[in-house]
């Protein structure tokens, strides 16, 4: 993991064998989902595409996102800077989506509630935040049960047709 830039410090919260729980991951990926149309699989295997192309690369989708690029704004800040920065401008609009990664995941439980409660406030009602859990588990406190709404039927149903086998969960929450 460290030759592949994990750093050692990003495991400070994780529980259990980092080991073990990806191979159960890559077991999974490699009898439950079909290898060929695994994009990622493929590249950490070989270090290529060979049958499989993340929907980014493939090529019915160049004209859509050629299309959109003007829509693409890039920040280089964190995203607690730039969440605090946009709600002091007047003109920011509130965020329906939010594809967080594995943000959480290097956060004490704490500092992940702070986050969750500025992306909450960043938010549009009935927008939704979407994250994984690779070794440590994080989700909405209870302490936010009166703002955001886990949807556990469908991070599940999605995670189980998940070509990124390992992470351990995936978690899709709406801010209410």
């Amino acid at each position: 993991m460290g030759r592949a830039g994990r750093d050692p410090s990003f495991f400070k919260y994780v529980e259990g064998s980092v080991a073990d729980r990806l191979l159960n991951r890559t077991q999974y990926a490699l009898t439950q989902l079909d290898p060929a149309e695994n994009p990622y699989l493929q590249w950490i295997l070989t270090g290529q595409h060979i049958t499989a192309l993340p929907y980014a690369l493939r090529p019915e989708h160049f004209e859509t996102i050629r299309a959109n690029l003007d829509r693409l704004e890039w920040h280089c800040c964190s995203v607690e800077d730039y969440l605090d920065q946009s709600s002091t401008q007047q003109s920011c609009t509130a965020i329906d989506r939010y594809n967080l990664s594995d943000i959480f995941e290097y956060l004490a439980p704490e500092s992940a509630q702070q986050l969750l409660q500025k992306l909450v406030r960043s938010g549009r009602k009935g927008g939704r935040l979407a994250y994984w859990n690779m070794l440590a588990p994080r989700s909405r406190p209870e302490a936010m049960a009166d703002q955001l709404q886990p949807l556990t039927e469908l991070a599940q149903k999605l995670y189980s047709q998940d070509k990124a086998f390992f992470y351990s969960a995936f978690v899709v929450e709406e801010i209410l």
